[in-house]
């Protein structure tokens, strides 16, 4: 197995980040390079987003969060992101492994990067939303979906699909 690197997602990861995506979701998924560079820039003194590629650069898998809270959740797609000033969560918008880089264990290290980042900034809980069926794959990460939405987040989450479902974790 090739040496993986795992370092801060940055604007110019934009392009290898689509090329995950495109091998990882349904079309009605997909996100926009502008949607991604809106998101990084906004969060780029937080240190919440993550690349593993292998040791020539092959892009294996990527992850994208924003500290956030219900009212501040970036629709799919958003073309902006902006933002709260009081976040309540850290909300991991888009976790996403090739094909090359599954059974690495690339998922469990992104999101234990998620958990510390989280932790450093104060923040006590993840949240996220599940889409193709992953729910069963984030509760084995200690996720749960949330029984009741406020109604700003339900309008969010409609924009992923009527499957799609927030989930909430407390962290340790």
């Amino acid at each position: 197995m090739s040496e993986i690197d795992v370092r801060p997602l940055r604007v110019a990861d934009v392009p290898a980040v689509l090329a995950v995506q495109a091998q990882c979701y349904e079309s009605q998924f997909l996100e926009s390079a502008q949607a991604f560079e809106a998101k990084l820039k906004a969060v780029q003194a937080h240190g919440t987003c993550w690349i593993a590629t292998t040791a020539d650069g092959l892009p294996l898998a990527y992850v994208l969060s924003l500290p956030a809270s219900a009212d501040s959740l970036p629709a799919l797609d958003a073309s902006s992101a902006e933002l709260p000033a009081q976040p309540q969560l850290l909300y991991l918008h888009d976790l996403a492994v090739a094909p090359a880089g599954r059974s690495m264990g690339l998922a469990r290290q992104l999101v234990a990067l998620i958990e510390q980042r989280a932790s450093q900034l104060g923040l006590r809980q993840l949240g996220l939303v599940a889409v193709q069926g992953s729910v069963p794959f984030w509760r084995r990460h200690g996720f749960e979906p949330l029984s009741q939405l406020p109604q700003t987040l339900a309008q969010k989450l409609a924009s992923f699909g009527t499957e799609a479902c927030f989930m909430q974790r407390a962290l340790r």
